[in-house]
């Protein structure tokens, strides 16, 4: 179901994780094969899409947050206030439905002296656009985890190893492409898939930016998900706040963390991991 509307929810929200603040929504939802599994935004929307329509309100939301924010050097960007576009669609992907051209949106932030947009995708292959026009690249942040863990938690979208030919198609298209290890999977056997993953990435798309964040669950997502799915998801499961989202232990947590650096860094700069939780 997809409903056009104009969002009354114009509040730009800080972040310091992929960016220095998340927009308000121009979608909310999506048509992604995680939204039976591990999607949070599912957790309390199911299926339902809405396509915000006044954009300019939207965008002038953040610019309004802007003017009273200080931007130092971070790992969002040492220069531009990262702005994440899409934290609750995969823009990419549902950019059919945008109430303007996604080239268009991105531009806005583009023509912004001080900003810069960012977005997450499992879809990179419909990606297409040109910005090498732009002023500042883009950023666009490609989702990946080991293929044997796709096929259950995201059914029928993009492979794998087809995200990550497409990362260095997108740097001659002007994009700044980040990486996402996100979700983090563990479950027995993961280290060895990680490091396939790794080489995989080393020989086709070399060193990239990356961001990881472990698996987290939710009641609501279990009784969704297919047998498959639950048993990859079920070890996230301590309570991590009172609207029922779960995590990994962390008695365990951190442990698992630094086995996933050490196999991350046989292959790639530790630093280069912007952030990981």
């Amino acid at each position: 179901m997809i409903k056009k509307q104009r969002t009354k929810t114009l509040v730009t929200k800080p972040n310091n994780n992929s960016a220095n603040c998340i927009a308000p929504n121009i979608i909310y939802g999506c048509f992604g094969g995680c939204v039976n599994t591990y999607c949070y935004m599912s957790r309390y929307n199911g299926k339902r899409v809405f396509v915000n329509e006044n954009v300019d309100q939207i965008f002038q939301s953040v610019v309004e947050w802007e003017k009273s924010y200080y931007k130092e050097p971070d790992q969002q960007d040492p220069i531009y206030t990262m702005v994440d576009v899409a934290c609750n669609s995969d823009l990419v992907l549902m950019q059919k439905h945008m109430p303007e051209p996604l080239i268009d949106y991105l531009k806005r932030y583009d023509d912004h002296p001080q900003l810069n947009s960012t977005m997450a995708t499992k879809y990179p292959g419909l990606l297409k656009l040109d910005v090498n026009h732009f002023n500042k690249p883009p950023r666009v942040r490609v989702s990946l985890m080991p293929q044997k863990y796709s096929d259950i938690l995201e059914p029928k979208m993009q492979k794998i190893m087809s995200r990550i030919d497409d990362i260095n198609r997108l740097k001659k298209l002007g994009w700044e492409v980040h990486l996402n290890y996100s979700p983090l999977v563990f479950y027995p056997g993961w280290k060895e898939e990680y490091n396939d993953l790794f080489a995989q990435v080393n020989a086709y798309a070399g060193i990239n930016k990356c961001e990881v964040i472990a698996l987290t669950n939710h009641k609501k997502q279990m009784v969704k998900a297919s047998p498959k799915a639950q048993e990859l998801m079920k070890r996230s499961y301590e309570l991590k706040n009172t609207s029922g989202v779960m995590r990994y232990p962390l008695i365990h947590k951190s442990r698992l963390i630094k086995e996933f650096k050490d196999i991350y860094k046989k292959y790639f700069p530790l630093e280069t991991i912007r952030y990981i939780f």
